[in-house]
Order: structure tokens, then sequence, then C-alpha cells
């Protein structure tokens, strides 16, 4: 959906925006902020799938706000930004005839090629013109007024002419490709004005401030003129005055003007950008706060982390769960596809929701100063050499050894832990690392299938369990969390579900007895 030319009806924006989203140039913002701290690390960004939940909970309108939302889930924003941003919200909330007000300015604001202006205000894409052309664009005149005193200056005068001409068009060309981003400086400093004036927040920019952005913003203007749409007597003006500047490098000497310009006052250009970007945000998060009844956390003094009914955005009537971690870490048993692992994403997501936008997809969500790390999904490369297990072994130790550069504690996430190697080794390895890590301040929560695993760490691990049952050859889930151990299996009852060949499923229970009478008797 193009948000300008189709605006969202009353409350449309309580349901996700069906728009096109090109995640590439969305992060162009948030990859412009190196100096600050990560909200989580690649790997576990990916294991959440928060590019797709950024995709659900986006209600934003313009380029600009799609990238400043992005990049509140990716980096930590400073604490003035995320002020604005709560007040904000606050604003548009209690003041629906606003939020319609404010989407009318930022439609006019919205264009494409807005992406693109962090690769100017930040990380200054561009390219002065040589300082040579000053001199050239100064012959001319120098010329013309020698050719008074003596002829003999005018035909040096003509080959300058001929030869600024040249450089003038050539010029123009590499001049031209930044036409549109000098158009949205101006549509920038129209919309930072109107919505500033909108929230009653003129106190952005200071009036020295403010004066220099409109003096940007018409020198910018200058440059984005073309005569694309001119009738023809505007046309034919047009190219005298194009003959004139061509003589002298005028449009030269002007760019290299702004672009000093911009680059001095590079910061009130971005202060600016942030503004119509937490607004449109604010505007986004207000309509997904009505649409789904979302809360903002609360600061845990005791360093508990509580989550009542929480639900995964992604999950289509998702089944709300609850969780307590106090002292105790958790361990989670249960059958395949019985949610564990939709659990681990559910934690994860919707305490990194509370972190970078202040709100979370659940009843209520007590927060510690806290960081989730992840070891969800495990990729085997051919390209590297590196097996499913040299990769989640990679990954424990970064984890292990507090490699993601945070010094904060962790919530860890580990799904189905070291299941890449011999039952043994999985055992032994999983108990030493998590009773390794239960002595950290950092929280852990674990699914396994090793039922073996929990004897060992029972003392630092609450077991919790996800349960299923059989009926008329289904198996039938709840998705809800219960205190305990699940120690019964689903395999089987999976395997004739899918109508594995009866010979497969038989010796399937012969084996499985054999393996359990073996154990048994070795015990």
């Amino acid at each position: 959906m193009n948000a300008k030319t189709n605006m969202p009806a009353k409350d449309k924006r309580t349901k996700p925006l069906d728009k096109h989203r090109n995640i590439t140039f969305i992060r162009k913002y948030s990859d412009c902020g190196g100096h600050l701290p990560n909200v989580v690390d690649d790997r576990t960004w990916n294991d959440l799938e928060l590019d797709h939940v950024y995709s659900f909970i986006d209600r934003t309108l313009t380029k600009t706000g799609e990238q400043y939302l992005y990049g509140l889930l990716r980096k930590e924003q400073p604490n003035s930004q995320k002020k604005m941003l709560n007040y904000a919200v606050r604003f548009y909330t209690s003041n629906p005839d606003k939020l319609k007000a404010a989407a009318a300015i930022l439609n006019k604001y919205e264009t494409a090629t807005t992406y693109f202006l962090p690769d100017l205000l930040y990380e200054k894409a561009y390219k002065l013109v040589p300082g040579w052309t000053k001199v050239m664009g100064f012959l001319p005149p120098a010329l013309f007024l020698l050719s008074f005193s003596h002829n003999v200056f005018f035909l040096p005068l003509v080959f300058v002419l001929l030869i600024n001409t040249f450089i003038h068009y050539y010029l123009k060309a590499k001049i031209n490709l930044h036409q549109q981003e000098f158009l949205n400086i101006r549509a920038l400093y129209r919309a930072f004005n109107s919505i500033s004036k909108l929230e009653n927040s003129q106190e952005q920019l200071s009036k020295s401030e403010l004066t220099m952005f409109k003096r940007i913003a018409k020198k910018c203007f200058y440059l984005s003129i073309n005569t694309e749409n001119a009738d023809e007597l505007s046309s034919v003006l047009f190219y005298i005055v194009e003959i004139i500047k061509a003589s002298v490098l005028y449009d030269a000497l002007q760019y290299n003007s702004t672009i000093k310009l911009i680059e001095k006052n590079a910061g009130i250009l971005q202060k600016a950008f942030e503004y119509v970007g937490i607004s449109d945000t604010a505007q986004s998060l207000s309509c997904l706060k009505k649409g789904h009844g979302l809360v903002e956390p609360v600061p845990s003094s005791d360093n508990s982390l509580i989550l009542e009914n929480a639900c995964h955005p992604l999950i289509k009537g998702c089944i709300a769960n609850s969780i307590v971690m106090s002292e105790q870490n958790v361990v989670i048993t249960g059958g395949n596809m019985s949610g564990k692992t939709s659990f681990l994403k559910t934690i994860g997501v919707n305490i990194v929701l509370a972190k970078s936008i202040n709100c979370a997809f659940c009843d209520y969500i007590k927060l510690p100063v806290i960081k989730v790390v992840s070891s969800i999904s495990n990729n085997e490369s051919l390209l590297s050499g590196k097996s499913f297990f040299m990769d989640e072994l990679t990954r424990i130790y970064d984890i292990v050894s507090g490699n993601d550069g945070s010094h904060l504690p962790h919530i860890i996430l580990i799904d189905e832990i070291f299941r890449g190697t011999n039952a043994i080794d999985r055992i032994s390895l999983a108990a030493a690392t998590l009773l390794y890590l239960g002595n950290t301040d950092s929280k852990v929560m674990v699914t396994t299938h090793d039922l073996d695993l929990i004897a060992l760490i029972k003392n630092k691990y609450d077991t919790y369990y996800f349960d299923n049952d059989f009926a008329e050859g289904q198996i039938l889930f709840d998705f809800k969390i219960k205190n305990g151990i699940q120690r019964r299996t689903n395999v089987v009852e999976l395997i004739k579900m899918l109508n594995f060949p009866v010979e497969l499923v038989a010796n399937t229970l012969i084996y499985r007895k054999q393996l359990t009478d073996t154990k048994k008797g070795n015990v």
C-alpha cells in the first residue's frame, strides 16, 4: 500500500498495514548508529524473527518513520529520545484529532526516496566538485571586463565560456544525482515545522537553528529545480538563465556551498530527521496499543522477571502463557510441536519490545535491567565447513564468555541444548554449561527432551512442561505451560498420524523398548 495515495481510514492502523517494506533500505538509519549499543545481537535478532515482528508492529506512514522504528528495535536510543517518544505516544493516544492531522502532514512528506536521507545526513554520501571550478567561474566576468580595455581578451573569453559550458553540463549530471535528496531536505523542513507546531514542541530547534534549517532548505530547493513540468515560456526563460549560469559555473559553486552548509549543520538536520521519525513512530505505537491492548513494562527492583498472559504477535490466536523467574532458572520439557520453542520466542520478543518501544503483548510485564541473548536456530554451512553442532557450540561459547560486549545481565534462551551430538556428550556438556550459567547473574530458560539432564541441574532450575493428548488418531495440544516434567513422548503418535509404514512404526516401538530396558538394566 502506498501511504501517500491510500490514506489509512480512521482506526485502520490498529491492524497491520499491507505495504511493501524494503528492509535493506529501512535499516540504513540503524546502520548509521554504529556508536550506539545493539538491543540484541544479530543471531538473537534472527532467532526471534524480529524483521517479521517489526513488519507486524509497523504502522508508520513514511520511510523516515519506518527507519526510525526499525532503528529503535535494533539500537539503544538516548534517554532524551526515549522521553520524547513516550511523550508523543501519550499525546497522540489522548488526542485522536491530532493523530489524524499529523497523518495528513506525514502523507505530504512521504516519498520512497527519503530512504536515502540517512546517507546524506549521517554518512556524508556525496562528493564536492573540484575547487578549481571557483577559479574557472571567476574568469568569464574578469575577461569580460578586461575586453572593454583591450579586444585581445575577447577570444580567451569565448574560449573560457565554451570550456565552462562543457564543465557545467558535465558537473550538472553529477549534481542531479542528488536532486531528489535536496527536495527531501526541503520536504523535511516543512514536515518538521508542521509537526512541531501540531505537537507544541517547537523547542526542538532553537531560533538560530531553525533559521539555518530554513536557509539550507531554500538552497536545496534551488538545486532541485528542473523543467520537466514547465510551460514553453518558462522553459525559454529557464534556458536563458541556464546559459548565464553555465558561463560562471554557478550551479557547481552553489552545490559546493550547499553541501558544505549541510555538512557543517548536519546536527540540525539529524535532529529534524529524528524528530519526524519519532513523531511517525509515536503515531504508529499509539495505533498499535489501541488495536492490541499492549502494556508498558514495570521496572523490577528485586531482579525478578514476570510476564503474565504473554502472547506472540505473529501467532494468530496465540495461547497466552505466564512465567515468573526470581532466583531459579527454568528448564522446559514437552513433546515435539507442543509449544516450547514458540514460548521461548514469545518471552524474547516481548522483552525486546518492552525495552525498545516500551510496550509488550502481555497483561503485565515486570522487567529487570536485562538483555536478551539466544541460541534457538542453528545453521549448518557447507561453504564455511561448519557443522550443525560446531555452529551451536560456537554460539554457546559466545554466550558463556559474554562476547556480545554487553555488561548487562542476560536472559539466555536456549532451545534443545546441544541437540547436534550424541546423548552422553550432550547431557554431560549441557549439565556443565547450565550449571555454569546458573552461577552467573543472568537468567536462563532452556528446553530439552533429555530427562536425565534435569536430574543433574534440578537444584538450579525450576521445571515446566508443555503437554499433549491423543484422541482418534490425532495429537491435541493445549499450548499451556505447566509446572513439572513431561515424561512421555509423542514421536510414535506423530509417525502414526503421518501414516508412516506399519513395519517402520512397529520396529520403532521394539527398538525403543530395547533401549529403555537396557538403560534400566544399567541403572
